[in-house]
């Protein structure tokens, strides 16, 4: 690997794991090598290829919280939650405090209708990320498909005031 390539794989991670708690590492062996192969693929729209990838990652580097993460989101956009769930909870018992394995597992309850536990993962993505206007949204979008359109209109609102 060239130097420059190897530079831009190391800002890469570094900027693909922010927000991820210290447990998880900016890896420029072999398990990040496959977590950008994984990502790139994924920018792509090319799921089962990164999945295969995260997968890769995964398997040199079964504590890689962000790789959990990642292919739990290309298990949701091939609608396969029971997988995607699977490693959201993986990611969220690594890191706890990993606001966007909530988030997403929440979206993957969300597409089940599963709303009570949608609802419990975005709430809990807003007590770790107050700031999360999308977290208010699907919430109050949840909260709407469940007739209780007094916390639903409160969601929105909170999340029209942070995009402001």
């Amino acid at each position: 690997m060239s130097r420059l390539t190897g530079t831009f794989v190391a800002i890469f991670l570094i900027s693909a794991l922010s927000g991820c708690s210290r447990e998880d590492k900016a890896d420029s062996g072999a398990s990040g090598v496959a977590f950008h192969r994984g990502y790139v693929a994924s920018k792509n729209s090319e799921w089962s290829s990164a999945i295969i990838h995260f997968t890769k990652a995964i398997e040199l580097d079964p504590t890689y919280i962000n790789a959990y993460n990642h292919r739990g989101f290309g298990f949701s956009k091939q609608e396969q939650y029971l997988e995607a769930i699977a490693d959201f909870n993986k990611s969220i018992e690594l890191a706890p405090k990993y606001a966007d394995a909530y988030y997403n597992r929440g979206i993957a309850y969300a597409k089940q209708q599963k709303l009570n536990e949608a609802i419990t993962d975005f709430t809990k993505t807003i007590e770790l990320d107050p700031g999360h206007a999308d977290a208010y949204i699907n919430r109050g979008d949840s909260y709407k498909a469940l007739d209780k359109n007094m916390e639903a209109e409160a969601d929105f609102a909170k999340a029209k005031e942070l995009r402001k």
